[in-house]
């Protein structure tokens, strides 16, 4: 057998709170007072990822200060991650226009052009934050985030509006009828216990979306244990489970055991539900997004779709209710109905 890996990206190359960091450094200190308040408040909604309160003291802060880059580059961070992305790059814009041309702004010109789909885009961009800052060249953050952006499993190609995005894919091959039921196993972590019945909630859920799309040719079974099973979900709140140390975006991971005729042998879809111990746990629709998103994979997709409307989109982008779209149930159908 064969071992694929599929990786889920909630963020880009780092969180937006360190590219708040890198803003806060070049202007808090003068500022006045009450827009240094304002935000530190801001960064303080953004750690609770209260985007639209975040938004609210950024802009009361820019108020003081019309001309200030770094604030105009976190009101474009705050828009980004409303899903507001042509608001968002209007502020990046304003920004360099405002400041010059920083290996931040670029940064966040990446992600949100990431976000949009464009891979090529957020590729020139990170490019750029490498020509402006000639160290960011050999950050690990940045090189992991580059090759997974020329990496064709991340970067699909195909039209975002055909009826399904097979053709998007790297490559496709669902389980075998001989291999239904698949046999489920939903492992407790004894670390988060108390999160267990939200967790097996959400893969129920999701497992349940991907069956009715293909009315019931997908089927599964929960098993007690490991040993009998050939899909193992856990969930974690340790990020190093999901992603190594530079693949800071990432909120789910996808392991995979292909048979010789590139069917799914095995599988085991690791979720992070919180980031760290002592974080909040993950917004019930982002994680059930990511979920379903990971269950896709271990149903035989490899690769993603270039629609950020599809739950198969390589980042999480709730852009509405965290169910499957027309195109997810289009070509789960393909997959097994032939």
């Amino acid at each position: 057998m064969k071992r694929s890996s599929h990786a889920r990206n909630e963020q880009f190359v780092f969180t937006l709170l360190i590219v708040f960091m890198l803003s806060i450094g070049a202007e808090l200190q003068p500022c006045s007072a009450s827009s240094a308040d304002l935000q530190l408040e801001g960064f303080e909604y953004v750690k609770a990822k209260n985007f639209a309160k975040a938004l609210e003291c950024f802009n009361g802060a820019l108020k003081e200060h019309p001309n200030s880059w770094a604030i105009m580059q976190s009101i474009g961070n705050c828009q980004m991650e409303l899903g507001r992305y042509d608001a968002a790059i209007a502020n990046l814009q304003k920004s360099i226009e405002s400041g010059g041309l920083q290996a931040s702004q670029c940064i966040s010109m990446a992600a949100v052009y990431q976000r949009k789909g464009d891979a090529k885009k957020a590729l020139n961009w990170l490019k750029l934050a490498c020509s402006c800052e000639p160290s960011k060249a050999s950050d690990p953050g940045i090189q992991a985030a580059m090759t997974r952006l020329l990496d064709p499993a991340n970067n699909p190609t195909g039209s975002p509006t055909t009826p399904d995005y097979c053709s998007s894919l790297v490559s496709f091959k669902g389980w075998p009828q001989k291999a239904m039921p698949i046999k489920v196993y939903l492992r407790p972590n004894p670390q988060i216990s108390g999160f267990f019945s939200v967790f097996s909630e959400t893969i129920k859920d999701s497992l349940g979306q991907w069956r009715n799309a293909t009315g019931n040719t997908i089927s599964y079974k929960f098993v007690d244990s490991p040993e009998s099973a050939n899909l193992i979900c856990d969930y974690t709140d340790h990020r190093e489970l999901v992603s190594s140390q530079h693949d800071l975006g990432i909120n789910g991971n996808t392991e995979m055991l292909v048979k010789q005729d590139n069917t799914p042998g095995s599988a085991n879809i690791v979720v992070l539900v919180k980031d760290g111990p002592a974080a909040p746990f993950r917004n019930r629709a982002l994680l059930t997004l990511c979920c379903l998103h990971e269950v896709g994979h271990a149903l035989g997709m490899h690769g993603h779709s270039p629609n950020l409307h599809d739950v198969m989109f390589p980042v999480a982008t709730l852009s509405g209710a965290a169910t499957l779209s027309e195109r997810d149930k289009n070509t789960i159908r393909r997959i097994y109905l032939r």
